[in-house]
């Protein structure tokens, strides 16, 4: 037994386990806090399997300790033991079947090529997985007035403010509201753990990063025809109108009248040629939403054109720039670029496998990740 294990753990652990014959997951999750409170210290996670023949569950325990990780498992008669759990059937390759045609897991992959070019996706997988791992190990406690609050938030963010609004979702998307409440307590522990990566260190990164706040209004046009995003790009910085009859359409903005980035702008979007959106970012966000290089954009600035990973192409006029202060929604913005930093520390360090893709693909979407 690693020494930094208290010396009746594996034992307690193992009747607990005994204990879990028969006990689906959801059960057995809310017995885990009765195992934690005896032994505060020690990290733990409980992981499962189904057995698609029998119904029945398989349980580990995972102790993390400094010198690697101890598992625990008991398996009853009529459960397959872990050795034996790589084995697969044939249909647990499938994904779906369409009018008697089978869609495999390499199949379905491979539809989603993208994942190989978008260094995001892949990103994001990863870090849910990360965040996984590291949420199966902490204790939660969210009562039932917490939960509330937590779902009053998720609905708000996904614009949700009736019950059939709700309703309609959860219909969509073929959730019960057992799984809802899962995936909001989720979240909320997400956020717990957000804030508990960044407790103590928002000042300091904040200050070390103020510019990277800074909010820009802009004008963001998007193209098809990169030749035209970049006619469109040079005639605003000449500051001539962009549009078919030459003539630039005079508009307010904050009670001002304009007749440059704006106008054109409009003029541009009016005749069919680009979508035209206006809106705030961040530094950090032109460059992470659109690839625009913005560390030292200012007022007036034209960014682009550049390239969208949809494949069309971006123009970003800046109409005015806002510093940075640290206000409620600014250092929810600094506790995530943490929480991200901290996301990345982590990827370097993690163990990948990938059970799909080319080894030269694989190893380099591995190293992108490191990065």
């Amino acid at each position: 037994m690693p020494p930094t294990m208290p010396p009746d753990l594996l034992d307690d652990a193992l009747r607990w386990l005994h204990g879990l014959d028969g006990v689906p997951p959801e059960k057995a999750k809310e017995l885990l806090p009765d195992l934690r409170a005896r032994y505060p210290r020690t990290r733990m996670r409980l992981l499962w399997q189904r057995e698609a023949a029998t119904g029945d569950h398989h349980y580990d325990l995972l102790f993390p300790a400094p010198e690697g990780t101890v598992s625990l498992a008991f398996a009853p008669d009529r459960v397959i033991p872990w050795p034996l759990r790589a084995t697969q059937r044939s249909g647990e390759q499938l994904v779906l079947r369409v009018n008697g045609v089978d869609i495999t897991m390499e199949r379905a992959v491979s539809i989603l090529d993208a994942l190989w070019e978008d260094t995001g996706l892949a990103r994001r997988l990863m870090n849910a997985a990360l965040v996984e791992q590291e949420l199966a190990t902490r204790r939660t406690d969210l009562s039932g007035g917490r939960l509330q609050e937590a779902m009053d938030a998720f609905r708000r963010a996904r614009g949700l403010l009736t019950a059939q609004a709700v309703r309609e979702w959860m219909a969509e998307r073929g959730l019960s509201h057992a799984r809802l409440e899962e995936i909001v307590a989720n979240e909320a522990a997400v956020a717990d753990l957000r804030g508990e990566v960044a407790e103590g260190r928002v000042e300091d990164f904040f200050a070390a990063h103020r510019e990277r706040f800074d909010r820009l209004r802009v004008v963001r046009l998007r193209y098809a025809d990169p030749d035209r995003a970049e006619a469109v790009a040079d005639l605003l910085r000449a500051g001539r109108p962009a549009g078919p009859t030459g003539s630039a359409v005079a508009v307010r903005v904050d009670g001002e009248e304009r007749s440059n980035a704006v106008a054109l702008a409009a003029e541009e979007a009016l005749a069919g040629v680009a979508t035209c959106r206006m809106e705030a970012n961040s530094r950090d966000d032109l460059v992470a939403l659109f690839g625009v290089p913005a560390t030292d954009a200012r007022a007036g600035q034209v960014l682009g054109p550049a390239r969208l990973p949809d494949g069309g192409f971006c123009v970003v006029s800046v109409l005015a720039l806002e510093p940075a202060v640290l206000d409620e929604v600014t250092r929810g913005l600094v506790e995530r670029r943490i929480f991200d930093e901290w996301l990345a520390e982590r990827r370097r360090h993690a163990h990948v496998e990938w059970f799909w893709g080319s080894r030269p693909r694989t190893d380099e979407l591995t190293a992108a990740l490191r990065v």
